[in-house]
C-alpha cells in the first residue's frame, strides 16, 4: 500500500509475480510520485516479505537503488525463526552500504 501523504510505502506477503517488471514498475512510479510531490518526509518503506524469487531479488536491488538516491527509509521485517530472510535484508544493508535499512523483527 503507497500512502503519498504520509510518505510510506507498505509491502507484505510474496513477490512472485507472474511478470515482476510490471510490479515493480508500479513501485517505481509510486517513487517518482513521491519524489516530484516534494513531501519533507522521507519515503519509509516497509518490506514484510515471506518469499521471494532470483528475479524479484535483482529488482529490489534496483528499487533500493532508488529509493537511497532519495533518502528513503527501508524496514525490512523477518520472523523470528526466518533466518533466510533476515540474511538477505542483512545482505541487502551490506551489498548496498547504506545505514537507513533496518532490519527488525516482527
Amino acid at each position: 500500500m503507497f500512502d503519498l501523504k504520509n510518505a510510506t510505502l507498505d509491502l507484505d506477503g510474496k513477490i512472485v509475480a507472474e511478470n515482476p517488471m510490471d510490479f515493480f514498475d508500479r513501485l517505481n512510479r509510486w517513487t517518482e510520485e513521491y519524489k516530484a510531490s516534494n513531501n519533507p518526509a522521507p519515503l519509509t518503506v516497509s518490506l514484510k516479505l515471506d518469499y521471494f524469487n532470483t528475479v524479484a531479488s535483482k529488482m529490489l536491488s534496483k528499487f533500493f537503488i532508488r529509493l537511497i538516491a532519495i533518502n528513503g527509509v527501508i524496514n525490512w521485517y523477518y520472523e523470528k525463526d526466518d533466518e533466510e530472510i533476515k540474511e538477505a535484508g542483512e545482505d541487502y544493508k551490506i551489498m548496498l552500504n547504506y545505514d537507513q535499512i533496518n532490519i527488525l523483527e516482527k
